[in-house]
């Protein structure tokens, strides 16, 4: 028998092997799109620097405003995986941290100058207070946004 032929066999020995009920370890990406997005969008790690994400991860407990104390798994995950795929990560777009000195730590991904250009209407007095955009942060009103952490290719929707 070949070796491809015994995965199947290898799989479901693994499978009668673990305990009634248990589950798979979630992957980092999972854990912040769970944790996180169970509050408010899973933002792309990509809009800030790691040095942002690794400041906003360590202060939970003030997480604007709210108590977002999750346990140290969680959290250990959530900061390995941000601080990867942030924009100066190793998986990241460093396009994003143009205009942003290296000892400034962006605290909210609309002080980044990136997203104060794209979003210029949004600074409008006025803008952002209507039916539909009440903030600058809910980025899923005009973009395509998949839900995993990690954006998506929106434009915006008419209106």
């Amino acid at each position: 028998m070949t070796r491809l032929a015994l995965l199947p066999v290898g799989v479901l020995l693994a499978a009668m092997l673990l305990p009634a009920g248990a589950a798979l370890a979630a992957t980092p990406q999972q854990t912040y799109t769970t944790q996180c997005g169970a509050c408010h969008m899973a933002y792309p790690p990509t809009l800030l620097p790691a040095r942002s994400w690794k400041a906003i991860v360590a202060n939970l407990r003030h997480h604007f405003g709210e108590d977002a104390s999750l346990g140290r798994r969680d959290t250990a995950a959530i900061s390995t995986y941000l601080a990867d795929n942030a924009a100066d990560g190793p998986l990241g777009n460093r396009r994003f941290l143009m205009g942003v000195s290296p000892d400034v730590t962006p605290m909210r991904i609309t002080d980044m100058p990136f997203w104060r250009v794209i979003h210029v209407r949004l600074l409008r007095p006025g803008i952002g207070t209507g039916p539909g955009i009440r903030k600058a942060a809910a980025c899923n009103l005009c973009h395509n946004v998949s839900g995993n952490g990690e954006g998506g290719e929106g434009g915006e929707s008419g209106g």
